[in-house]
């Protein structure tokens, strides 16, 4: 916003070379034209998204390639160890956690 509350609009040009436009590679937003020729990401915070996102997926990829599973030892509820929740989660939702924090309660005569 400018001083007066009117937006302030940013000009975007779009650089072309033989190929066309050139698009970043995270958010496939344009380059500005003062990127280096090598450049495939518009800022760094789109080029940490990236990797980030490419390293989540190669830990899925390895995940369903090793095909460990695990249950649920409150409901029976089978999952991929690493896909479709963290490696280290023992309940397949916080539901099971807490019926299963309460059956260990009442079992122990809780307050």
């Amino acid at each position: 916003m400018g001083r007066d509350g009117a937006p302030r609009l940013k000009l975007i040009v779009i650089t072309d070379d033989a190929y066309g436009p050139r698009l970043c590679r995270g958010c496939g937003g344009p380059l500005m034209p003062s990127a280096k020729a090598t450049a495939v990401f518009c800022e760094d915070a789109c080029r940490s998204r990236h990797w980030r996102r490419m390293r989540r997926a190669r830990a899925r990829t390895e995940a369903v390639k090793a095909g460990v599973t695990a249950s649920c030892p409150q409901c029976g509820a089978v999952w991929t160890v690493g896909v479709d929740r963290l490696a280290s989660a023992v309940f397949c939702s916080p539901a099971c956690r807490k019926r299963s924090w309460h059956a260990r309660r009442a079992q122990s005569g809780g307050v």
